[in-house]
């Protein structure tokens, strides 16, 4: 599987910038009124480029003060027969007396004509979907995996959380490119589901910390649909 890399960016584009990779999106509050309007969250990068476990201190600002926190984020990759395993470990520990969050996680995959994405019961033909719009499916469970097939791998992702507060919900955000060349599956992680059909945000006291596990299980398989 050398060349289904599930870290490196998939694209590079004329600016100079990338598209693709795994990042983290904290507190990931896009599309919610004041103060949560800050596009993606104010965590997004690349793991590889880091040296690890990289530590990172978020504050939040006068427009948009949601609170202080330090992210600590790991990754190690395993590669097997026919396959590799992708784990990535966050902790998000609040700085001051309460700190809001809605942490996401926000991995590219390659895809191929006829992929599909399995969401527990729900069925997605990629090439069906809109162009760079985002559909919310939600996990039946915390433990509910995504899962890609296309005609090279496929992929299954999980979601590991701890600790398992009450009212804890998951939810798929989904979407593809123009050409369907690759596809974002982004768990978000909060409490409860919102009126925009994702998960709210939750609050954290000063000195408690929250913990992500996301796992990316790719093998190198036939695809029949």
């Amino acid at each position: 599987m050398e060349d289904t890399d599930v870290i490196a960016p998939l694209q590079n584009k004329q600016d100079g910038g990338s598209r693709g990779g795994v990042y983290l999106c904290i507190p990931n509050f896009e599309a919610l009124p004041p103060p949560f309007a800050i596009k993606h969250g104010e965590y997004r990068m690349t793991p590889c480029d880091n040296t690890l476990p990289h530590r990172k201190t978020l504050a939040g600002t006068a427009e948009a003060d949601w609170g202080n926190v330090e992210v600590i984020t790991d990754w190690t990759e395993h590669a097997g027969l026919g396959g590799k395993v992708l784990t990535v470990s966050c902790r998000i520990r609040a700085l001051s007396d309460i700190a809001w969050i809605r942490p996401g996680f926000h991995p590219y995959f390659s895809v191929s004509p006829g992929s599909v994405i399995d969401i527990g019961a729900e069925h997605i033909d990629i090439a069906e979907m809109p162009h760079d719009q985002l559909q919310v499916h939600h996990a039946a469970s915390l433990a509910e995996p995504a899962t890609i097939r296309t005609a090279d791998y496929t992929v299954a992702m999980t979601c590991g959380l701890s600790p398992l507060r009450e009212g804890l919900c998951l939810a798929y955000g989904v979407w593809s490119d123009k050409s369907t060349e690759y596809v974002c599956i982004e768990p978000i992680i909060g409490c409860r589901f919102g009126a925009d059909g994702l998960p709210a945000p939750f609050s954290l006291s000063e000195g408690e910390e929250f913990a992500m596990t996301f796992t990316i299980h790719a093998e190198r398989l036939g695809f029949l649909k």
